[in-house]
């Protein structure tokens, strides 16, 4: 694997690309039939725009879209959806991740990087997924970082094939441990930092209950992703290309490392921006983190490819690097059209209000278990932590559930918006991500499989522990 240009060939394959797309249609037309088929209804909000208990009513008048406006519901709900910003946010990040990468590429420096770490730890490989497996979780699950993380997947491709690993492993060392992460969220803002403040308890409100969750799925999924390193290594992938382990000269050492420095004190910069934004305020409150780590991706690598290249080869690169991840956009537009859809149907609401009805009735172990199914159900309409967690807590705790606290209520959303980052055909990450690795969904649905249900399974004995002993 020497300097070969374009090392880090990161494109959407067009079959990956088509079905992806199908599927959301699908789902898109599937939505807005039940906008014709559940009726529309909505809780009253007191002045300070609080959820009223038993308050809920249908509507007499229609606010379902007509059936030509399901296909115009991407770009209407880019230019008046809610949340639209962070729409804008991780399509402007994603093209100019794609634009930086592609000038590093063209630089050496990402393959530079690569074969410093194939030459430190070929032969514990399997100690690196139990590293990466940490440092991803601890991202997502501190500072609810996932879509920032496919600025990754590059390096985790090539690196992954060096390694004789299928193109599978590569991405799940993104998705599934950003996931899992995500699940396992200690002090998330996005997702545990938002939710208990609408639920008007500390983030520190069964903290200690979340850290031992942690440990447990940190252990399942370092395995689970060694496992599926060695089943690759078994199926000797790219058998007819050369070992991934080459012997290099003290020379080409230490020109791998000279380029790998500037890579990685870029990395560590983009990674104390993304920190910064979450943690000060005034900038988390503006929600424009993501924003400032592409600006930052970006002068960084313009500085570093400017070096070597000349500024139209630098210039270029940038441009065939945002083509590349162009498709990207029409992903992201159709996974967030589902939730307009919904919401212009108005049966979010009415679909609530008839199931946790049924489930306040039922004992606290039946109601634990269906109160996350149903969790499940409108994380299927809803992409996006904070939307979620802005349409559910205020909903899930308007009424009690009998013995069923508010940190199980929590806890219960946090394992829904994870779990389901990397399974529901409607999380625009999951997408993107497997399209850039030309991975169908259904190719990814087979091969995690056991995986998703060892999750499944896990987060609801968690639950109904949780219930046994008064969380």
């Amino acid at each position: 694997m020497k300097n070969n240009k374009d090392v880090f060939e990161v494109k959407f394959g067009l079959k990956s690309f088509l079905t992806v797309c199908g599927i959301l249609l699908g789902i898109m037309i599937l939505v807005g039939v039940l906008t014709f088929v559940i009726p529309a209804g909505e809780y009253s909000v007191d002045a300070d725009g609080k959820i009223i208990a038993d308050s809920f009513h249908l509507l007499e008048n229609s606010t379902r879209l007509p059936v030509w406006r399901w296909f115009t519901a991407p770009i209407e709900a880019l230019i008046f959806g809610e949340g639209n910003f962070n729409i804008i946010q991780i399509i402007l990040v994603l093209l100019f991740l794609g634009g930086t990468f592609k000038i590093l590429d063209r630089t050496g420096s990402l393959n530079a990087l690569v074969q410093l770490i194939i030459h430190k730890f070929y032969k514990k490989r399997y100690l690196l997924i139990w590293i990466i497996t940490l440092f991803m979780m601890l991202l997502a699950s501190f500072f609810g970082l996932q879509e920032e993380l496919l600025i990754l997947f590059p390096i985790f491709l090539v690196f992954a094939r060096a390694m004789k690993w299928s193109k599978v492993q590569a991405i799940s060392l993104i998705l599934i441990t950003t996931g899992v992460g995500f699940t396992t969220a200690t002090f998330n803002p996005f997702t545990i930092g938002i939710a208990s403040e609408l639920a008007g308890v500390s983030i520190l409100s069964g903290l200690w209950y979340r850290a031992i969750i942690f440990v447990v799925l940190y252990f399942l999924t370092s395995l689970y992703l060694v496992f599926m390193a060695k089943r690759d290594e078994k199926k000797n992938l790219y058998a007819d290309e050369e070992t991934a382990f080459e012997e290099i000269t003290k020379e080409e050492l230490a020109d791998f490392s000279k380029k790998s420095t500037k890579v990685i004190i870029l990395f560590l910069t983009v990674l104390a921006v993304i920190v910064l934004a979450s943690v000060i305020p005034p900038v988390a409150d503006l929600g424009i983190g993501m924003l400032l780590m592409a600006v930052t991706f970006v002068v960084g690598a313009f500085i570093i490819g400017l070096k070597d290249l000349s500024a139209k080869e630098t210039f270029k690169a940038f441009l065939q690097g945002v083509k590349d991840l162009a498709p990207s956009i029409v992903i992201i537009l159709l996974a967030f059209s589902v939730k307009y859809i919904a919401d212009n149907g108005s049966i979010l609401h009415t679909i609530f209000y008839h199931c946790h009805k049924y489930i306040s009735g039922q004992s606290p172990y039946v109601a634990v278990i269906l109160l996350y199914i149903l969790i499940l159900v409108f994380e299927f309409f809803i992409p996006g932590s904070l939307a979620k967690a802005l349409l559910l807590i205020p909903l899930l705790t308007i009424a009690p559930i009998p013995n069923i606290s508010v940190n199980i209520i929590l806890l219960a959303f946090l394992f829904g918006d994870g779990y389901t980052n990397i399974l529901y055909p409607t999380c625009g990450t999951l997408l993107v991500g497997l399209s850039l690795a030309e991975v169908s969904f259904a190719t990814w649905l087979k091969k995690t499989a056991l995986f998703q249900l060892a999750l499944f399974i896990i987060s609801v004995g968690f639950l109904l522990l949780a219930v046994y002993i008064g969380l």
